[in-house]
């Protein structure tokens, strides 16, 4: 979640657990922003441990959900699979989270894997999908449901 969004009613009435995590989407520091934390990953890994079924998303499901679900792929399935749920045409994870959880992690792959995926689909922008994304979470919005980290 931003680092200013609040959790709703919805999620507190059906979930059987939840984790809210507040950074924003930056990866680099920004006057004003919150940038994710070791702390932030640390209890994302404590709280998926185990998990059978989890849901992770964040406001637009495109950015910082992506990269801390491939974080969490990473340590279940290893990097290589993990990299098959991104979708060049959707998202863009956020660089800081996966840099900052290989480094936590000692893992260097999950970050060597990401950045080959990245590579390799430099030539997409997702700036040509925005307009549709943008939408898609706005009509979400609307039904007055706030994205957060959330396990059922």
């Amino acid at each position: 979640m931003g680092s200013e969004a609040g959790l709703n009613q919805f999620v507190k009435e059906n979930s059987r657990r939840h984790l809210v995590l507040r950074f924003d989407d930056i990866e680099k520091p920004i006057v004003g922003q919150k940038e994710v934390t070791s702390q932030h990953i640390d209890q994302a890994i404590a709280f998926a441990k185990d998990a059978e079924r989890l849901l992770v998303t964040c406001r637009a499901g495109q950015s910082r959900s992506v990269a801390l679900a491939y974080v969490l792929s990473c340590q279940s399935f290893g990097s290589t699979l993990a990299m098959g749920m991104l979708n060049a045409k959707r998202h863009i994870p956020n660089q800081l989270l996966i840099r900052e959880a290989a480094r936590i992690l000692g893992d260097p792959e999950m970050e060597n894997c990401f950045q080959k995926w990245r590579t390799a689909h430099a030539h997409l922008k997702l700036s040509d999908y925005y307009d549709e994304i943008n939408d898609e979470v706005s009509a979400f919005e609307q039904t007055g449901i706030v994205n957060q980290i959330s396990i059922e």
